[in-house]
């Protein structure tokens, strides 16, 4: 064969190489940033639905999933929060069975199923977290009077299923998911009609989360400013996506992905 002829054929292999490089690079970024953003929301959001078709039978209003501005600026996702006559409870669901280790104030907890360990974020630092959002989304509390006497109370717990064992004790703040509805069930009935000041913390938190309904004159005009419907829905959707770093980091590498392949395929056309 002709060493000319091989030598020109160098550059066009080392081109398609990096050609194909690029190509498994961009589709990696894409199927990387599809799983970390579906993914953790496949499996919290069944755990989520659990808790909200509870509280729905149950027949106490909640407010799900909602994503708030936290004190501190940052975004702050909410998986529940109750109204009852005389306040809110926040709730966090930690929806995993078998034996639980942890202590309240522990970065990471153990959970142990047979032979398997896995390990798990604290979910009593994830309410606290919760709890500050709502309460920076309430309004300033107004003076007390007779007919008010004071401002909403605001508490939270985080959720476990029924079956969860607690071998070092189960830690204040934490409770399984049967008995706290039944306490909750039984608060709402204790109590009568929600006091001003809870209805207007529950419109701002529907104001807050984006998710007051049209025309609700409760909502006030905070609502509204928010745009039509459509537009509070596109703006819910990217608050959930920005609000977990998993996620926001999918949306990035999904995007660039994506971005690349639409750059690789521009080029093999033209």
């Amino acid at each position: 064969m002709d060493p000319t002829m091989d030598q020109s054929l160098i550059p066009w292999a080392r081109d398609l190489l990096w050609l194909l490089l690029v190509w498994v690079l961009a589709l990696f970024l894409v199927v990387a940033g599809v799983y970390m953003t579906v993914g953790p929301a496949l499996r919290q959001g069944r755990a989520q639905r659990r808790v909200a078709r509870a509280l729905e039978a149950a027949g106490l209003p909640a407010l799900h999933d909602l994503v708030l501005r936290g004190p501190r600026g940052g975004l702050q996702q909410v998986d529940h929060v109750v109204r009852l006559p005389t306040g809110f409870v926040v709730l966090e669901t930690c929806m995993r069975s078998g034996r639980l280790v942890g202590r309240p104030r522990g970065r990471v907890w153990r959970q142990e199923q047979g032979l398997d360990t896995y390990r798990f974020g604290n979910p009593l630092r994830r309410l606290g977290r919760a709890m500050a959002a709502v309460q920076a989304a309430l309004p300033d509390p107004v003076a007390a009077s007779d007919a008010e006497p004071e401002a909403p109370l605001l508490t939270g717990q985080v959720l476990v299923p029924n079956r969860a064992h607690f071998p070092r004790g189960r830690p204040d703040g934490v409770s399984p998911l049967g008995p706290f509805l039944q306490d909750l069930r039984a608060a709402a009935a204790a109590g009568d009609r929600p006091t001003p000041a809870v209805r207007r913390g529950w419109a701002a938190m529907q104001a807050a989360g984006l998710t007051a309904p049209e025309g609700d004159p409760e909502a006030g005009p905070e609502a509204d400013a928010d745009g039509p419907a459509w537009r509070r829905a596109l703006r819910r959707t990217l608050r959930h996506l920005m609000a977990d770093h998993r996620t926001a980091a999918g949306v990035l590498s999904t995007v660039t992905g994506g971005l690349l392949v639409l750059l690789l395929g521009v080029g093999l056309i033209l």
